[in-house]
């Protein structure tokens, strides 16, 4: 799925992952802002149905990995005249962004990724701390002070591997919210408005920075 902007010239591209891989209306809403702000985005399915850390399969992380870089290469072809790409992702869809950083895409936004996968190893499928030093773009890491689900180590482990990377790194905690503080659904009781608009502010500083 590809959302255009509605008004003036294409800056770029972006490639907007699905949190839970599946496309929901969450997502097509955040297109359509990512696509507000001048950027061409490109939405990929990456399974038919909603996953989560507790029930991801190592081949739907190698497929989804796969299907992000395509995505990238399709999303650069179409818009031509040297156009860079940038990848969006929350959750686990922020672990693909990381994963796929080390080619096609020239900046890279995760939010509350999870920095450790249970199903890789150093075969199939690396660690994101192992192909975080080597990103070809610059990464933008968002976390949540209280996230329950990605423990405060691993923050710190992924901060670490940005600030010895060579690229341009960056990454910001925000205080006093959890794994689900941009997420504006129904009954999700760690939404915070605040820090959600924050955090669109943010992206939309990095992308212009990187993405000129």
């Amino acid at each position: 799925m590809l959302v255009n902007p509605r008004t003036g010239p294409t800056k770029g591209g972006v490639v907007l992952l699905p949190k839970r891989f599946a496309i929901d209306k969450a997502v097509l809403h955040s297109a359509q802002g990512i696509a507000n702000t001048g950027f061409a985005v490109s939405v990929p399915e990456l399974s038919k149905h909603p996953v989560d850390i507790d029930n991801v399969t190592l081949d739907e992380i190698v497929n989804g990995v796969h299907t992000a870089k395509q995505a990238a290469r399709e999303l650069r072809k179409t818009l031509g005249g040297g156009k860079k790409i940038g990848a969006v992702g929350a959750w686990l869809a922020g672990t693909l962004a990381l994963l796929a950083s080390d080619e096609e895409f020239d900046a890279s936004v995760v939010v509350c990724p999870f920095v450790r996968l249970p199903v890789a190893d150093d075969v199939i499928i690396r660690q994101p701390l192992d192909v975080v030093p080597k990103a070809r773009a610059p990464v933008l890491a968002v976390f949540g002070e209280l996230d329950s689900e990605v423990p405060i180590e691993d923050v710190r482990a992924l901060e670490k591997a940005l600030s010895d990377s060579p690229s341009d790194d960056e990454s910001y905690t925000y205080p006093g919210v959890g794994h689900a503080f941009f997420d504006n659904e129904e009954g999700n009781s760690e939404y915070r408005e605040a820090a959600e608009r924050d955090l669109w502010t943010r992206i939309d500083r990095f992308f212009a920075q990187r993405m000129e």
